[in-house]
C-alpha cells in the first residue's frame, strides 16, 4: 500500500515536474522571445534614431558650411571694396615719396651748383689775390722789432705823429711815424724814438712841433694810435724815407734845401718823402 503511493507520488512528482519544466522552457522561450523582440524594437528605435540624428547633424552642417561659405563671401566682397582704396592709398603714397625723392634731389642740384660757384668765386679771388701776395713778400720786412721803445719813447712817437700828421689819413700817418722809426735805425740820427723826435741840428729842431708847443697840446686820438700800432707791427711801405715835408705849407728856402740835397721818393697826402742820396 505505502509502495504503491510512493510510486504514485513519484509519478505525480514526475509529471509535475515535467510541466514545470516545459511550463520554464516556455517561459523561458517566451521571455526570449520577449527580449529579442524588445532588441529588435530597441534597435529598430536607435536604428531610426541614428538615422534622424544622422540627418540632423547633416543638417546642421550643411547650415554650418553655408554660414562659412556666406561669411568667406561677405569677407572676399568687402576686400574686393577695399582694394581700390589702398591702391589709391599706395598709389598716393608712393606719388609722394617719389616727389620728396625729385624735390631733395633738385635741393641737392641746387646746393652743389651753389657750392660750385662759391668754388669758382673763391678761386677767382685767390687768383687775384695771389699776385698781391706775392708782391707784397717782395716788399722788405719790417725792421722795427730790433728797436727797444720804452713808454717815454711811444708817448713821444704818438704826440709827434699826432702834431705833424693829425689830419692825414691813417696810411699818411703811419708813414711819419715809419720816417721816426727809420731815422732810429740809421747812423746818421739818434738811437731812440725820444732823442730823435727832439734831436736838433744847427739848434734848429728836426721837427717843428717840438719847438712851437704843438707836440704838448695836441689830444692824441684812437686812429693816430691804430697808425703808429700799425708802423711799429705792420709791413714799411716807407721805402726807407727819413724825412718828409708839407710843400704848401712849407719855407720855401727849406723846400729848395730838400729838392737839393736829397732824394724824392714819393708823396702821399699832403706830405712829399725823400731819403739821403
Amino acid at each position: 500500500m505505502i509502495a504503491a503511493i510512493q510510486n504514485l507520488w513519484k509519478k505525480i512528482s514526475r509529471l509535475f515536474m515535467d510541466k514545470c519544466r516545459r511550463a520554464y522552457q516556455s517561459g523561458a522561450l517566451l521571455v526570449s522571445g520577449i527580449s529579442v523582440f524588445i532588441l529588435v524594437s530597441l534597435h529598430a528605435q536607435e536604428g531610426v534614431s541614428a538615422q534622424k540624428g544622422n540627418v540632423a547633424c547633416s543638417g546642421i552642417a550643411k547650415d554650418v558650411r553655408m554660414e562659412q561659405e556666406r561669411a568667406a563671401n561677405i569677407r572676399m566682397e568687402q576686400e574686393e571694396a577695399a582694394l581700390p582704396e589702398q591702391a589709391e592709398g599706395l598709389g598716393g603714397g608712393f606719388i609722394s615719396s617719389c616727389q620728396q625723392i625729385l624735390e631733395k634731389g633738385e635741393e641737392g642740384a641746387r646746393v652743389a651748383k651753389q657750392e660750385q660757384k662759391r668754388e669758382r668765386e673763391v678761386a677767382a679771388v685767390s687768383a687775384s689775390i695771389k699776385p698781391m701776395r706775392n708782391e707784397m713778400r717782395q716788399e722788405p720786412l719790417n725792421p722795427y722789432g730790433e728797436i727797444a721803445i720804452t713808454d717815454q719813447d711811444y708817448e713821444a712817437l704818438l704826440r709827434i705823429v699826432q702834431a705833424e700828421a693829425g689830419g692825414e689819413e691813417p696810411q699818411g700817418r703811419t708813414l711819419v711815424a715809419e720816417v721816426i722809426l727809420n731815422r732810429v735805425l740809421a747812423e746818421q740820427f739818434a738811437s731812440s724814438v725820444y732823442d730823435v723826435v727832439f734831436e736838433r741840428t744847427g739848434g734848429s729842431p728836426q721837427f717843428a712841433p717840438t719847438a712851437d708847443g704843438r707836440f704838448y697840446t695836441v689830444e692824441v686820438t684812437p686812429e693816430t694810435v691804430e697808425a703808429v700800432e700799425q708802423a711799429i707791427h705792420g709791413e714799411d711801405l716807407s721805402q726807407g724815407a727819413l724825412f718828409f715835408s708839407a710843400r704848401s705849407k712849407a719855407d720855401k728856402n727849406d723846400m729848395a734845401w730838400f729838392d737839393r740835397n736829397l732824394k724824392w721818393l714819393f708823396q702821399y697826402g699832403g706830405h712829399e718823402f725823400y731819403t739821403l742820396p
